[in-house]
């Protein structure tokens, strides 16, 4: 069974590709960024599923870049 120390660690992951996104500031890195949430609310559908107590939001959220993150040098 999925935990939720699983589902952190694939939000982590998530949102380090969505930072290397960053870097790519033409059509390829918004298309990397439109795939990766793609994926996320995909992961996000299954582990509702499977997991009665797991919050889509608030995975969701955490595959996001804060505004200071955003910031930070790559």
């Amino acid at each position: 069974m999925t935990t939720k120390k699983d589902f952190i660690a694939i939000a982590a992951i998530l949102k380090n590709e969505r930072r290397k996104t960053l870097s790519d500031q033409d059509f390829t890195g918004k298309v990397k960024n439109i795939l990766i949430t793609s994926i996320a609310r995909q992961l996000s559908d299954m582990f509702g599923a499977t997991n009665k107590l797991f919050d889509g939001e608030v995975f969701m959220d955490a595959t996001n870049l804060t505004e200071d993150e955003k910031r930070l040098p790559l």
